[in-house]
């Protein structure tokens, strides 16, 4: 007979409780790390974008900022390897060769995740008005 709790031959008997415990908190925490929606940013918080969307060190600054629709987004690629700049659910898609700048059109007015499709934990939030 084999016992109900402990270790038997290296595997845990009884123990699946706990590992489907541990098993949520890591899904739980992965998807916390994994940079995709979830975003924080809201009109009242998002930085008004002036002048141009950077991307240095791999990352976006700002990560949440607010355009009018229409309004051009210039986008420039402060590190030497390629990047780009794509908002999801639109045709927005700007290619950026390292130390090059590009431009896009603001969608119509919503919330949109943006991302770089070649390193997908760069991510931000643009309010469009």
């Amino acid at each position: 007979m084999r016992p109900k709790h402990g270790v038997v031959a290296g595997v845990l008997v009884g123990g699946r409780k706990a590992l489907l415990a541990t098993v949520v908190v890591l899904a739980l925490t992965g998807a916390a790390c994994g940079g995709g929606g979830g975003s924080d940013c809201t009109s009242e918080n998002a930085t008004k974008l002036t002048g141009t969307l950077m991307i240095k060190g791999s990352a976006f600054s700002p990560k949440c900022f607010s355009v009018a629709s229409g309004s051009t987004i210039s986008v420039a690629n402060g590190d030497p390897g390629a990047h780009n700049f794509t908002v999801k659910g639109t045709d927005v898609l700007v290619p950026l060769p390292g130390g090059e700048t590009g431009e896009a059109t603001a969608p119509a007015p919503g919330t949109y995740d943006f991302v770089c499709t070649l390193h997908p934990g760069m991510t931000g939030t643009i309010i469009v008005t």
